[in-house]
């Protein structure tokens, strides 16, 4: 397999979506808020701490995280999600995070890390992805996905249709699994969601286009416009409604 070239797609895919993705926001009811609550709960506490945002995209957490800790690394494969983030970052005056543009797998440290973050984050849903998680010895690592398939309204019409065929679900059930054939002891806490999103057709169009390269292998091409006006308000504009179940696991490196 050619790794530089999927890691060439993997880059143009995120930045493609970039423009999509929820930004920071310091309202204190979001739920990254709730999550983090949670892993303190679970004896997280990221006071002080050298963290390294693993898939941090634009910054819903590593913002969060570079208020509490001593420092954070922002890592991604997608340019485009790291410019927003270190925008963001710079107007809540934040001098304590840095941005790594790069692949998981060709990551290389030069720092020692007290704590890994990694929030949704595809380049984990591998063995080797996984894997590495494991070599950065004495690291706290929270780990956060989705606890089961989130139940989505676009998902769902696309399998009824035979428009995709669904992909396995890469969650938290699978990464305990790892762990425990590893003997590693962990916590876990779940927290329920709910995301909408109000969106253009065109960017509601690029975020369909996203869920069928995500979600499923496309079986057969469908017109986007019209698939798309099944959810327009009538008034410009087109709803996203997701729900899930965040699930948080958390453990020490040896």
């Amino acid at each position: 397999m050619d790794t530089t070239a999927v890691r060439s797609a993997d880059k143009d895919f995120w930045n493609r979506r970039a423009k999509s993705f929820p930004r920071y926001s310091p309202d204190p009811s979001g739920h990254e808020v709730g999550l983090l609550q949670l892993a303190r709960g679970l004896g997280v506490d990221f006071r002080g701490k050298t963290v390294l945002d693993v898939g941090c995209g634009a910054g819903l957490y590593t913002i969060r995280l570079a208020k509490e800790g001593k420092f954070v690394t922002g890592l991604d494969v997608s340019d485009e999600v790291l410019s927003i983030n270190s925008l963001d970052a710079q107007r809540e005056k934040l001098d304590n995070v840095e941005y790594v543009n790069s692949d998981w797998l060709a990551f290389k440290p030069d720092r020692v890390y007290d704590l890994l973050f990694c929030s949704m984050t595809p380049a984990l849903h591998s063995h080797g992805g996984r894997l590495k998680l494991l070599e950065f010895p004495k690291a706290q690592v929270v780990y956060v996905d989705l606890a089961a398939p989130p139940k989505n309204r676009i998902l769902s019409e696309l399998i009824d249709e035979g428009a995709i065929k669904p992909k396995p679900l890469k969650s938290t059930p699978e990464l305990k699994a790892f762990l425990d054939k590893r003997d590693l002891a962990y916590r876990t806490a779940q927290k329920p969601g709910r995301w909408d999103k109000r969106l253009t057709k065109d960017e509601f169009k690029l975020s369909l286009s996203g869920f069928i390269a995500f979600w499923g292998e496309p079986t057969r091409e469908i017109d986007l416009d019209a698939f798309a006006e099944r959810f327009s308000d009538g008034l410009g504009q087109y709803l996203e409604s997701t729900e899930y179940v965040s699930e948080i696991v958390v453990w020490e490196n040896p």
